[in-house]
Order: C-alpha cells, then structure tokens, then sequence
C-alpha cells in the first residue's frame, strides 16, 4: 500500500527527467488539449522532441505552452513530474542539426525533413508515492 504524495524538490524533478527519455507531450489542437507518446533529450532549460513532416505537434502557434509529463508508477508507488513551458518549432536545418547531436541513444528521426519542437522548461513540478511498510500479515517470516 502506497503512502501519501510527497513534493519533488525542483533539483530531484530535473534529476528524474534527465534520466527518462520518453514521456507524453501535451500541446493545444483545434482549440483542443491533445496527448502524443514522444522521446526527448534534455539541454540544460531546454527540452527537445523530435517530431516527423506532418505531426500534429510540430506546428505549433506564437507562444504556445506545452506541457511534457514523464513519470514511472506500478500502481502503488512511483513518481510523476510535468515540465511546463513555452515552446517552439525547430526547422531550420542548421538548428536541426545541433539537436541531432544532442547525444541520442538511437536517431531521433530517420530521413529527411524532420525537425524539432524545443520546450523551456519555466515551470517543473513532480511527486513521489513513497513505498509504505507491509502490513504485519504480509511480511515475509
């Protein structure tokens, strides 16, 4: 049984999702919220996802704000942190280019044209379900 919620501190957030590299990428479609499985590597402040010709989140309006959510959770513990912020699509082949380098462990994108949406990470939150002691009755003997 999981205990209660217990806050991240800003440094353990940042720590947790540079050590992922997948996560959900929240962004605004047609005036609604959407939700797309995405990889990323992180720079500093800088969170980037490589997106394909034609994906819905690489076109994204003047300061859009999206949320990317990493998290690990069996059902009963775990931790979950969103990294919130204003994004931008990364199309211009020499800014593609220094992301491609970005040290992925598979390539980002295979083929040509694909690009980049890059998130400043403004506001990151998480959480943890600490693990709670076995009740008498489930303890090993």
């Amino acid at each position: 049984m999981a205990g209660k919620r217990q806050e991240l501190s800003d440094d353990e957030c940042r720590r947790l999702v540079a050590a992922a590299d997948v996560g959900h990428l929240a962004f605004t479609r047609d005036a609604l919220p959407a939700l797309a499985p995405v990889r990323f590597a992180v720079d500093g402040d800088r969170v980037a996802v490589p997106v394909h010709p034609g994906d819905e989140h690489l076109v994204l309006g003047r300061g859009a704000v999206v949320v990317l959510g990493v998290d690990q959770f069996d059902g009963e513990h775990g931790w979950a942190v969103s990294v919130v912020g204003p994004a931008r699509s990364v199309t211009d082949p020499a800014a593609v280019g220094v992301w491609d380098a970005a040290g992925w462990t598979v390539d980002p994108v295979p083929g040509d044209g694909h690009g980049y949406v890059v998130l400043h990470a403004t506001v990151v939150r998480g959480w943890r379900t600490p693990t709670a002691p076995l009740p008498l009755d489930r303890r090993p003997a």
